[in-house]
């Protein structure tokens, strides 16, 4: 089956585009095939920001935000854990948390945790 391409242009300043020729070179590749790559690489990286951002804000679960990245289930969350960000899909986990608050008499957490089942019940 035959692809379809469409072109698309940019301008590029003369430094540009001589820094353009100096990495083709040393990669020994077209410019425009550096270039295709460069969008590539950027447009993946552009989902998995934004499936990201939608996860850490409780907008899609893991599978969605997996599904949003165009990666699969498990990438996701290595990519969620290389960032840093909590996973917290566990239904009991801010009942539990908040007995701890509790039993530790932690007003901070105890606080953090009632903002945080104020916005579940919200959405």
């Amino acid at each position: 089956m035959k692809t379809t391409t469409i072109t698309k242009s940019i301008r590029l300043s003369p430094d540009e585009s001589q820094e353009l020729a100096r990495l083709s070179e040393h990669h020994a590749q077209s410019e425009s095939a550096l270039m295709k790559k460069w969008i590539q690489d950027g447009i993946r990286k552009e989902k998995l920001e934004l499936a990201l951002q939608a996860y850490q804000q409780r907008k899609v679960d893991l599978r969605t935000g997996a599904i949003m990245a165009g990666v699969s289930f498990n990438q996701f969350i290595q990519e969620v854990e290389a960032h840093n960000i909590v996973i917290l899909d566990d239904q009991g986990f801010l009942e539990r948390l908040a007995m701890l608050a509790d039993a530790f008499q932690n007003e901070r957490l105890r606080a953090a945790v009632q903002k945080m089942m104020a916005a579940e019940q919200s959405a």
